[in-house]
């Protein structure tokens, strides 16, 4: 067996195949050298491939998720810049700011003493303001045009029985407003901070009616309104924004707060408060928003 191995290694040595069948042969040889390095090296590329496109990913949603946090932080009623104080205006025509020292003072027209005061402070300066002065009432205001944190001051000046403190964030400052009431009406003081409006920075508007307390009382008034007539026992309001259907909906508003209704005839209602100390007779006739009031418990 071994001489006809040898014979047959013999013959393939001697075997010389033509000169066509040579290049084919190195042409496949060589294809083949070229394809193997590839092959193992885009097997080694898929997994890193995978790798880098998830990272990718991930990079990109964490920005988006970065800048709806950003954006999601800032109020939605105005951009994040910072508020000039002195440039601002609202609907109450009649009242006017004069620079003083350290800010603004306002006045009304016709009246020679100020009505208020606009500065801007900081936040120190705001909690030693609310900690040191008597405040009787602490409110966040809802829906104003600006966040607005309000307290009313008890003073008991000839001339000033109430003031207003209205304070609203700008970047790490706060702008300061007060209002003396009675120099300026509760109805007078809201229609001010509720139409609100600096420069560069744009307010919120709400579409649907605001309500306030006046004073320390617990009766619901519409914001918005002009007062007409204003006597102890007697206040005559203009309601621009008034009709048929915002006057229903503001009597079960006041319902709604905790008053009970005693008699009602078509648009006159009188209703008394949750304790039972201040009665009020309420009417609207199309133009005018009319309240009448009796405390009968009062000691005369």
């Amino acid at each position: 067996m071994s001489k006809h191995f040898d014979d047959k290694w013999k013959h393939l040595q001697q075997f010389q195949p033509p000169s066509h069948e040579k290049d084919q042969l190195k042409q496949r040889i060589l294809q083949t050298i070229h394809e193997e390095p590839v092959k193992k090296s885009l097997g080694f590329l898929l997994p890193l491939r995978g790798i880098v496109t998830t990272c990718l990913l991930v990079l990109i949603c964490g920005s988006f998720l970065w800048l709806i946090l950003q954006q999601s932080g800032e109020p939605q009623t105005a951009s994040n810049s910072s508020i000039d104080y002195e440039k601002f205006s609202w609907e109450l025509e009649d009242v006017y700011s004069k620079k003083a020292d350290g800010g603004l003072e306002l006045f009304q027209e016709k009246q020679s003493v100020p009505v208020g005061t606009v500065k801007e402070v900081t936040e120190e300066e705001m909690k030693t303001i609310t900690a040191q002065l008597p405040m009787y009432v602490e409110k966040k205001l809802e829906h104003f045009p600006y966040p607005t944190s309000m307290f009313i001051e008890h003073v008991k000046m000839i001339d000033t029985a109430l003031r207003y403190h209205f304070f609203i964030p700008n970047k790490e400052k706060w702008i300061y407003f007060t209002f003396d009431y009675p120099k300026l009406e509760y109805a007078e003081i809201f229609h001010a901070m509720s139409t609100l409006a600096f420069e560069g920075k744009k307010p919120y508007s709400h579409d649907e009616q605001l309500y306030v307390n006046h004073g320390y009382g617990s009766m619901l008034f519409p914001v918005g309104l002009k007062p007409y007539s204003i006597t102890s026992y007697k206040e005559i309001y203009y309601w621009d924004e008034g009709s048929d259907k915002a006057y229903s909906k503001y009597i079960e508003s006041i319902l709604s707060s905790g008053w009970k209704k005693m008699a009602s005839d078509g648009k006159r209602h009188t209703l008394v408060s949750v304790d039972g100390n201040v009665e009020i007779m309420v009417w609207w006739d199309g133009k005018y928003l009319t309240y009448e009031f009796d405390y009968p418990n009062r000691e005369e």
